[in-house]
Parts: C-alpha cells; structure tokens; sequence
C-alpha cells in the first residue's frame, strides 16, 4: 500500500509504478482491423437462384418436349381409338344398347380430360410436373383395368369414360405447357411436335385396338392398353422438367382471362 508521501514522489519522479485513474488511460478505439461486412439483397438472391435455369431455346429441351409428345399418343389416342370399341361394344357386346347411349363413354373422356384441367393445372403448379402426371398415369391404367372386368354400359361409363378422363386431365394439364417453357425461336415447332403424337396416337392406338379385339378380346385389349400406358407414361414422366421454377397464385381460376379477346377466340376455336 502506498502513503501520500511516495505518491507524490513518485509523481515527481516520474515512477511508471504509480497508479493511474482510468480517465488517463489511452482507450484503444479499434478492437481491430475493420472488416466489411455485405449484406445480401433479395435481388441477389434472386439472382443465384436463377442462375440455375437452363437458357430458352436449348437443345435439351427437345428432350421434355418428346416426352409430351409421346404421352399425347396415349391421351388422345384413347379417345381417338374409342370408336373401335364403340363398334365392338354396338355390334357383339351390347347389342340392344342405343349408338347415343355408347357414344357418352367417348365423349366423357374428352370432357373430363379438358374440364378438370383447370384444377389439375394448379395441381400442377403447386406440386410438380411429375407428381401430377404420376397421378394420371395410375387413374388411366386402373380406368383401363376396371373397364375390363365391367358387364353394364353404365360401369363403362364410370370406368372408361369418365375416371380414364379425369386421369387424362392429370396428364395434359402439365404436357400443354412444357413446350412453350423452353422455347421462345422454335416455340411454334415444339409446340407442332408434341401435338403431332396426338394425331400419330389415334393411328396405331386404332390399328392396334382392332387387331386385339380381334384376336383375344375387348376385355384382353383394355388390359394390354392399361399396361402400356402404365409403363410407357411412367418413363416418359420422369421428363417432365420445368425450365423456370413456377411462382406462387393466390387464385386458382384466373378471372382476369375472360375479358382477353383472344381467350374468347381460342376458346371458339375448340368448338371447331
């Protein structure tokens, strides 16, 4: 402990040992270096995340859009082709049943295909390419099977008709915008290609019905459609790959579309 006395001969002297107040203390005002610190934008993010996405007009697009086209020969090959069964149907199977009353299967296939879009479109967007069209494929391989097994028109209906068109609609709400995702030059090509495995579809799917009708049977026949669609449409699904990342609706109906005149056209020419 020190006394006054040496306190203030140490103040004199100069002594280092003497204690000083904190307020005569140098404060160090850098703990260190300085360092920048960034932080991140959201427009930074955005930038990385679309730095993933592979450039319009590529040529792997052409992959997914060969995909589609391929579904398309089972989509509307089925409806295309019902008419073989419809014969069939008419002529051996029920022959006291009305051609109008037959006629509603293929019809419903359509309708349901087209109509339920809208809801499996959203399906789609939320959940995923595959995931939609892997529904599909299972509820138009189980159409195909039930109907094999059915003895009334009515279950038919039920079966070949209307689920084979809801498990179409799970198919073609994500293969109608595939194409137009990945090309913006050659749009109205790829958009050409995929279609034409529509057209292509009602060729063999017809050729191909009649001859196993024929040959084992309309119960055999549906069997055989179930399962090359089954395995057919599960490889192809693996293809289906969006070029951008979809972005969130609020609304799954798009009301705005309805005051476009081209909506109205489009629409229009469905009917022709």
């Amino acid at each position: 402990m020190l006394s006054p006395g040496s306190a203030a001969q140490s103040s004199l002297t100069g002594d280092s040992t003497a204690p000083r107040s904190e307020a005569s203390l140098p404060r160090d005002t850098h703990d260190g270096p300085e360092k920048d610190i960034t932080i991140p934008s959201s427009t930074d993010a955005v930038e990385e995340q679309d730095s993933d996405v592979r450039p319009e007009d590529c040529a792997f697009g052409w992959i997914p859009t060969l995909a589609v086209a391929v579904n398309y020969m089972f989509i509307f090959g089925a409806s295309n082709s019902y008419g073989v069964f419809s014969t069939y149907y008419l002529n051996d199977r029920f022959p006291g049943t009305s051609a109008a009353t037959l006629s509603w299967i293929g019809s419903l296939i359509t309708t349901f295909m087209l109509g339920c879009s809208v809801l499996t479109g959203a399906l789609a967007d939320k959940r995923g390419y595959r995931v939609t069209a892997y529904i599909g494929t299972v509820l138009c391989t189980a159409a195909y099977l039930l109907a094999s097994f059915c003895n009334e028109v009515w279950q038919l209906i039920l079966t070949q008709g209307i689920l084979f068109g809801i498990g179409a609609s799970f198919l073609f709400a994500p293969s109608i915008s595939i194409p137009p995702q990945w090309f913006t030059k050659h749009r109205g090509l790829a958009s050409g290609v995929a279609v034409a495995g529509s057209s292509f579809g009602g060729l063999w799917f017809t050729a191909a019905t009649q001859a196993m009708i024929n040959s084992l049977g309309a119960a055999w026949a549906l069997r055989i459609l179930g399962i090359l669609t089954f395995v057919v449409t599960s490889v192809m699904n693996l293809f289906y790959i969006r070029r951008v990342p979809a972005r969130p609706k609020k609304n799954v109906l798009e009301l705005r579309a309805a005051t476009r005149l081209t909506f109205w056209l489009v629409s229009l020419e469905s009917f022709a």
